[in-house]
């Protein structure tokens, strides 16, 4: 018997087949569908979170929103992170005393760590963190630090943010969550997707390469020794302000049936209740560790994870030498 045919890259795929692959596969699970049809919506959470500390990125939209909201509703104190102060204080208005309002722009590294000494001087320890803020940009942009700019949102910032933390001691005994997407099942972990040149720059893949690194993270940053655990979760396809503008054939396809934020944030919030036990490269979604694969093509990586760290350590000591030289 002849070798199966390998299954093409994404990238190798004309447009339709593209479309056909990933609205006809993931749609049933990915949307409000998969969500009523996991029997969630008849298992509300029941959690207190009351005394605890959360530090929550990209908290005044969508997903961040939602877990936002949904933490402070249940008795939690949300350091809660935007960078527009009207959008924070509509957030605080209806969030309530849980909410306090912490403005950083955090596509810079050095605001990254300036936020990390904010949260390590207001004293105590934080239960929950949550890496929510992202974007998918098909412009290629620099940022003024010199980094390309969704790099630096996706993975750099939150990078130096929680490993100044850890080194705090602020996370210990806390749990991580990084929010993912299921755009990560179009790439193997990758060292040349991360922070690609203008020339042959795909925002697409450039999104996918920085949610693939997250999982690496999270094996980082799960750490018995200090009782830190570290999550990697997929929140489904949510109606939010970044899909309308980044996908907006995924909004007009299935608007429809595109999850709301809170029901993107729920697998957050479930995971800050019951801490289950880290699962070593399982991506979190609805309440479960998933596979982290799709596709064989993703399962071999072109990089090791310890490379990964290597470079993201680099970026950030770059950072911390050019502010140490001004």
């Amino acid at each position: 018997m002849a070798d199966p045919k390998p299954q093409p890259k994404p990238e190798e795929m004309p447009m339709w087949m593209k479309l056909l692959v990933f609205y006809g596969r993931f749609a049933p699970s990915f949307t409000a569908v998969g969500y009523v049809a996991r029997g969630l919506p008849l298992r509300p959470l029941d959690a207190s979170f009351k005394g605890q500390t959360w530090l929550v990125t990209g908290a005044t939209g969508g997903i961040g929103r939602g877990i936002a909201l949904g933490a402070a509703r249940r008795g939690a104190t949300v350091l809660a992170v935007g960078r527009k102060d009207s959008a924070l204080a509509a957030l605080r208005e209806e969030g309530g005393a849980g909410i306090v309002p912490l403005r950083f722009d955090l596509g810079l590294v050095a605001a990254n760590r300036a936020l990390a000494d904010e949260v390590a001087r207001r004293g105590g320890k934080l239960d929950v963190l949550v890496n929510n803020i992202g974007m998918l940009d098909h412009a290629h942009r620099l940022n003024p630090e010199g980094f390309e700019a969704t790099y630096a949102l996706n993975l750099l910032g939150h990078f130096a943010l929680t490993e100044k933390l850890i080194d705090a001691g602020v996370l210990d005994g806390g749990i991580v969550i990084n929010m993912a997407s299921g755009g990560l099942y179009n790439t193997a972990l990758s060292m040349r997707r991360l922070e690609q040149k203008p020339e042959r720059y795909s925002g697409v893949m450039a999104y996918a390469a920085h949610k693939r690194a997250q999982l690496a993270l999270a094996e980082r940053w799960t750490q018995p020794s200090r009782r830190i655990v570290s999550y990697t979760m997929h929140p489904g396809w949510v109606a939010t302000q970044g899909v309308s503008t980044a996908l907006p054939d995924l909004e007009r396809h299935l608007g429809l049936v595109l999850r709301t934020p809170a029901q993107g944030g729920d697998t957050a919030l479930w995971l800050a209740a019951t801490r289950p036990a880290s699962v070593p490269g399982a991506l979190w979604f609805d309440r479960a560790p998933r596979a982290a694969h799709a596709y064989d093509f993703s399962r071999k990586p072109e990089v090791e994870p310890e490379a990964i760290y290597a470079k993201l350590i680099a970026d950030v000591a770059r950072v911390r030498s050019a502010a140490a030289g001004a």
